[in-house]
């Protein structure tokens, strides 16, 4: 277990003695665990911790770390619908998936949306540290046996800022665009989205008919089907 604080880590951060950290995660215990790692380790100080998905943008624009460390499987908003976000509002942090979905629809997807790395849950501690020393080093990092992804989406070790856009299927749509695709594609009828976005329904149900438009359907119940086809949903 010493080589784990001591190996990969020490020339991890040049210049940084820890790097800061927001850890997003809604079990508690597990949320516990990767904190008491990372900061024993000496590298990394958690800055933030939340649950869901307002309270880590919230955290992000306040606290602007190095890293976050972001569940996929949140309430409420997705974790991809969250790494999203927190791209399109330009914060400089490394957003890390750490999950136990091992599916490699859902790391294209995270690729796409600008993930820096997906860690799976069953990862050792060890592998947890070596690849987040990797990302705070510019790499691209996946679950080795998925390493082939990153060509596919777009992503080298040395093009770290924004993948491909081919692979971006939503990369047609603007800012609120998107957020109107993610939650027609929960389901929810436009004026509970009207609700949560602050915006009339006659206003949604615009944005609405130019993402169905934008995106080549027929029907919500289109968007729907290319949502779970392509790993959109909730999860």
């Amino acid at each position: 277990m010493e080589h784990m604080t001591t190996s990969p880590d020490e020339k991890a951060f040049p210049g940084i003695e820890q790097a800061t950290v927001v850890l997003t995660e809604d079990h508690d215990i597990v949320r516990y665990a990767v904190k008491s790692l990372l900061e024993k380790s000496g590298h990394y100080k958690v800055v933030g911790e939340a649950e869901n998905a307002e309270s880590t943008i919230d955290l992000l624009e306040k606290h602007r770390p190095q890293l976050a460390i972001l569940d996929l499987g949140l309430p409420g908003r997705s974790g991809l619908e969250t790494i999203y976000q927190i791209k399109e509002r330009g914060l400089p942090t490394r957003v890390v998936v750490f999950t136990m979905y091992d599916d490699p629809a859902k790391m294209k997807q995270a690729l796409a949306a600008g993930a820096a790395g997906y860690i799976l849950k069953n990862s050792s501690p060890e592998v947890l540290l070596e690849e987040l020393s990797r990302i705070m080093n510019g790499e691209v990092v996946l679950p080795k046996k998925y390493e082939p992804l990153k060509s596919e989406s777009g992503w080298t070790p040395s093009t770290s800022e924004k993948p491909s856009s081919e692979t971006d299927p939503l990369d047609k749509l603007s800012k609120r665009e998107r957020e109107v695709f993610f939650l027609l594609a929960d389901g929810l009828p436009n004026r509970v989205i009207a609700k949560k976005l602050f915006i009339s329904p006659r206003t949604v149900e615009t944005h609405r008919a130019r993402v169905i438009k934008k995106l080549g359907f027929s029907s919500t119940a289109d968007l729907i089907r290319y949502a779970i086809r392509h790993n959109l949903l909730t999860v």
